[in-house]
């Protein structure tokens, strides 16, 4: 009985540690971080930058930071709701830390004391008093506030931004007095490498008062030695390795919140600069140019501006050696003239002139007039089958292969005794309509039932299967942008995926879709816009071939 009583009073002894483990940290748990209980601030500025401070010893830099924040609440004023002009600006993400729990602020800090604010953990809106708010406002962690702070960026070829080697940059502050910026994380002493195209195209995004630029090459002669301002006149010709050195200054005087030096020293190694050069100089509304680009080796990196009306913006393909293409089709409402294509990759703008003329020679768009029965509209031309049709050619038109199927010239599809009844680019009236129904962005066919269709050239079926406009459908990519579309069809023979072949039977002439006799339709597509295919024919005055600069030549 003894034992079993010493049994039990060890059992409780055993328990007491523990019962005393859990009361102490279910105190501390809820206990509200204070003073004395908190062992780090963290600072997330609006630009960014994080400041982390950890608690050492009482009077260090994280104590009296801590001690600030938390006294904000008591030394604060209560308010309804922050001001309406702080709906969805930045904040400074205030976050003191004990061991086991945390609280957060969000302030509002400006460079005037008087218009300082805070948000509690619980949501209360305070008025930081000034004083609290000057104490702040005047150390390194309120810089973001100050936009004189951030020193110049310098840019190398209108796209690379240069690391500083050495940097001395001063600001003004709330007190008037001139402090340092904060640089640490924007100066590396190390000599850094960067990749520029065709020359050396160097700006500040703030102009210095004074910068002198010297460009060595990889042997130590001296290329350029100068001011930054005179720096388009250096040219690089086959150099393919620079060293440069850039000092810059911004001087002191009464009409400023800024001042300071930096210095730069890096490497570059240099591409030629890109061109770009069109398959035709020249060539009728409603068809579609290649455009071959050299010395890219990014292909996405490329950007076009041009006075050229209605184009989408064009896909680059790779081509090999540091080579690529894109297909730009011209709408058929383009009036004749000269357009410019301005081709833009890294610091390389390079302006190409097309020559567009009127496939009419001023005589307007051909017309041609078609009688469907009313049955065949409503069911294949109703508003539902016209949304139906356009969204699948939004998603079919959106994407293209990277590799080129195609070969010398097209085929216009048909087999057999076929008759060509409309031609690309004609304005439909459709049963006795007084104005244009639609315009005919392919070709159309009439052919016997079962006549054989054929693939235009070598490529890859993305679609095949039926659509209430086009009836049964089958689009082709042929890589680069380049697709044909073939409606009304009376039976599919490939399947989505399937690799053909120019002249490989794909399907045969039918009636369906909108259609009112049996035959084909067959249209061209080249970046995302429904193009004339007759320039691909073989009998075309262009050789019956897309043509293809510097790569077919």
């Amino acid at each position: 009985m003894k034992n079993k009583f010493i049994a039990v009073v060890a059992a409780i002894l055993c328990l007491i540690p523990s019962g005393v483990a859990y009361a102490s940290y279910h105190r501390i748990q809820n206990a509200p971080v204070d003073t004395a209980n908190a062992v780090s601030v963290s600072i997330d500025d609006p630009a960014g930058n994080n400041y982390t401070l950890v608690k050492e010893k009482d009077g260090d830099e994280a104590d009296e930071l801590i001690r600030y924040f938390l006294g904000l609440k008591s030394n604060g004023q209560s308010i309804p709701a922050l001001p309406d002009s702080l709906a969805g600006e930045q904040f400074f993400k205030v976050t003191v830390s004990a061991a086991v729990k945390s609280v957060t602020y969000e302030c509002y800090y400006t460079t005037d004391p008087a218009t300082c604010y805070f948000v509690a953990q619980d949501g209360t809106p305070y008025k930081i008093g000034n004083a609290d708010a000057e104490a702040f406002i005047t150390t390194k962690y309120a810089e973001g506030i100050y936009k004189q702070a951030a020193m110049p960026v310098l840019t190398l070829g209108g796209a690379t931004d240069v690391t500083p080697d050495e940097a001395e940059w001063k600001y003004k502050n709330y007190t008037g007095g001139y402090v340092d910026a904060d640089i640490s994380s924007m100066v590396y002493s190390t000599v850094e490498s960067y990749d520029i195209e065709g020359g050396l195209n160097l700006a500040f995004d703030l102009a210095p008062d004074f910068c002198s630029v010297k460009v060595t090459d990889a042997s130590g002669t001296t290329l350029y030695d100068g001011m930054l301002d005179s720096l388009s006149t250096l040219s690089l010709g086959n150099v393919r390795q620079i060293y440069v050195d850039v000092t810059a200054r911004w001087y002191n005087d009464a009409t400023r919140t800024f001042y300071g030096n930096l210095s730069y020293n890096f490497t570059s190694y240099v591409t030629a600069p890109a061109e770009f050069f069109l398959g035709s100089s020249s060539i009728y509304a409603g068809r579609f140019v290649a455009v071959t680009a050299c010395n890219v080796p990014n292909p996405e990196g490329i950007s076009l501006q041009t006075t050229l009306p209605n184009v989408p913006t064009p896909v680059f393909y790779a081509a090999g050696d540091a080579m690529a293409v894109t297909l730009i089709g011209v709408d058929m409402d383009t009036p004749a003239g000269a357009y410019d294509l301005a081709f833009s990759y890294g610091s390389t703008t390079a302006h190409v002139a097309l020559n567009v003329m009127d496939p009419n020679g001023g005589a307007g768009i051909q017309a041609s007039w078609l009688y469907v029965d009313e049955s065949v509209v409503q069911s294949a031309r109703s508003s539902a089958a016209l949304m139906q049709y356009e969204s699948a050619e939004r998603e079919i038109l959106a994407k293209s292969s990277s590799t080129r199927y195609f070969y010398d010239f097209f085929l216009d599809g048909m087999t057999g005794d076929y008759i060509l009844q409309r031609g690309f680019g004609r304005d439909i009236y459709l049963n006795d309509s007084t104005t244009p129904t639609y315009r005919n962005n392919g070709v159309d066919y009439s052919a016997p039932d079962g006549t054989a269709v054929m693939a235009c050239n070598a490529g890859v079926v993305v679609y095949a299967g039926w659509l209430d406009y086009t009836g049964n459908l089958v689009v082709i990519d042929h890589g680069w942008g380049l697709m044909t579309w073939y409606s009304n069809l009376g039976q599919i023979d490939v399947a989505v995926g399937d690799a053909v072949d120019k002249g490989q039977a794909i399907g045969t002439a039918g009636r369906t879709g909108f259609i009112n006799t049996s035959g084909s339709h067959i249209a061209m597509s080249a970046g995302g816009k429904f193009v004339c295919p007759y320039d691909t024919w073989p009998d075309s005055q262009y050789a019956g071939k897309v043509l293809i600069a510097k790569i077919d030549e």
